[in-house]
């Protein structure tokens, strides 16, 4: 499902490039979905605007929603965001440098992260006609079914989630993170991770194993507008639209899943808890102290962390702090 996609591109620092080319699911939705899809993004605190000041006293944080996709035109539109990077005091990533490093490690030496160690196997859990279209689906991303037979669930839904076209770039580390990462380093500006680098694999491997299957189904079910999402997610950033891609994710969920609206929302439930909301809540028990001890920081987290009652602004505001957006974000 494509919500899935949306909620790893928050999470991971992933290296794909923008090599898609589809409609823009926003521009191509009915009036009244439109309009309902509108009401649903108007009603989340802080809809909008990918970067915004938080004063309080002496303190200021800026607060950058990335994008982990790479894409030319990020060029230009980071560059005013530079200026304030040449003034900070500390940024504070979701990773850092030796974060990602510690991910690729552990999956190196852990096959267990990614692969099935033990118990069935996926062609021995799913009926012989999912798991079929399992392996043609994951073919088209290079992946054999000797191979797939033994990918842990979650990867599976990831790489579902990953339309080909995207995948074609994951050797160019190049979206916002990254690029924030390389101007820290040229510049010495001090960098700090929000979470320790293990904390992916727990929110991956914490689904029962009736969940693991129903978010394969889902991301099998979604795998078809993979272009059209990618393309819809990279305006919408570059748009300031976070909370709109969320929305799309939703409806899109509720339209093409086969389960009932409610059924729907109570997943996007259970991913947004852990995904999103929870670690907000963990990462201002990071940024507020940071933010006490050094008066200018930086925090550039995935954009979908934004909005909400309990995204990191709406966090801020509660803490004390005044919101004011970035033109130009």
């Amino acid at each position: 499902m494509r919500l899935i996609l949306s909620l790893i591109l928050s999470l991971l620092a992933l290296p794909a490039t923008a090599q898609c080319v589809g409609e823009n699911l926003l521009e191509t939705m009915g009036t009244q979905d439109r309009a309902t899809l509108d009401a649903a993004i108007a009603a989340n605190p802080y809809p909008e605007g990918n970067l915004w000041l938080a004063t309080k006293g002496n303190s200021r944080i800026h607060i950058l929603g990335t994008m982990h996709l790479s894409d030319d035109r990020l060029d230009p539109y980071l560059k005013p965001f530079w200026e304030i990077a040449d003034n900070a005091d500390l940024i504070l990533l979701e990773g850092t440098r030796e974060t990602l490093e510690q991910q690729k490690q552990r999956m190196i030496k852990d096959p267990s992260v990614m692969f099935i160690t033990d118990g069935p196997t996926l062609p021995e859990r799913l009926p012989e006609d999912e798991w079929q279209a399992l392996v043609k689906e994951l073919s088209t991303r290079g992946i054999p079914g000797f191979m797939a037979s033994k990918m842990q669930p979650w990867y599976v839904s990831l790489m579902l989630s990953i339309p080909p076209c995207a995948l074609a770039g994951m050797a160019e580390q190049n979206g916002v993170d990254h690029r924030i990462m390389d101007y820290a380093d040229r510049h010495n500006i001090p960098s700090r991770a929000l979470e320790p680098y293990d904390i992916v694999f727990s929110l991956f491997g914490d689904d029962s194993p009736e969940q693991e299957l129903d978010n394969i189904r889902l991301a099998l079910a979604g795998a078809k507008n993979g272009e059209a999402m990618i393309s819809t997610l990279i305006e919408a950033y570059l748009s300031g639209q976070h909370r709109a891609i969320w929305e799309l994710n939703r409806y899109q969920m509720r339209q093409d899943s086969g389960l009932s609206e409610a059924e729907a929302d109570r997943l996007v439930a259970e991913m947004e808890g852990p995904m999103l909301n929870d670690r907000n809540a963990n990462w201002m028990d990071v940024i507020l102290p940071a933010a006490a001890e050094t008066d200018n920081i930086i925090v550039a987290v995935g954009a979908a962390h934004l909005s909400g009652e309990k995204g990191l602004l709406y966090l801020l505001e509660q803490s004390g702090y005044t919101l004011t957006r970035v033109d130009g974000f």
